[in-house]
């Protein structure tokens, strides 16, 4: 559950008691599909891909991370040999590529995204230096058992406290795609 909300606040975070994630991150590159979002092409997975290039930070660590409903549209996109972009079939978790990068997923890259008249249906992709993320836990995790709140119900309470931040190095290493409709 910690790992997971860490995962969530680095790729989106910027909530009222969260640090800026990714995705909040002002001067990151950006990538539009369209005034009401859009669907998802090579061509802007490509463009994203250039925002970071642009500014000389693509280097062969980089990497693509998106939602399952972002990688299912990729899954279904064909070349004009009528060949998968993103092969269905390529092994394991995690060895599939796009552009020749990693390529990942994650769901808490947010698909409840507005823009326009596409109210809470568009998703994030994410491309970037991941080692320009910096993630900085302080102190030790703090577990409280609370058994007496609940005790009416049969259920005990557990709470963990990590005090953390997230930052990232080079704003010039990461774009993103907030606008793909799913």
């Amino acid at each position: 559950t910690l790992a997971t909300k860490l995962d969530s606040v680095a790729l989106n975070g910027g909530g009222s008691n969260e640090p800026d994630g990714i995705i909040q991150t002002s001067g990151i590159g950006s990538v539009a599909i369209g005034t009401n979002g859009g669907a998802i092409t090579l061509d802007k997975v490509l463009d994203l891909k250039q925002t970071v290039a642009v500014d000389n930070a693509d280097i062969a660590s980089c990497a693509f991370v998106t939602n399952t409903a972002v990688e299912n549209a990729l899954s279904k996109l064909k070349d004009g040999n009528s060949a998968y972009h993103l092969s269905p079939y390529a092994g394991a978790v995690g060895s599939q590529q796009i552009a020749n990068r990693s390529f990942m997923v994650s769901n808490n890259v947010p698909s409840t995204l507005t823009k326009g008249s596409s109210s809470g249906v568009c998703s994030a992709m994410i491309y970037g230096n991941f080692s320009d993320l910096l993630i900085g836990l302080f102190g030790e995790s703090e577990i409280l058992v609370d058994p007496y709140t609940l005790s009416q119900t049969g259920v005990t309470s557990v709470r963990i406290i990590q005090a953390l931040d997230v930052k990232v190095r080079h704003a010039e290493s990461f774009g993103a795609i907030l606008d793909i409709t799913t």
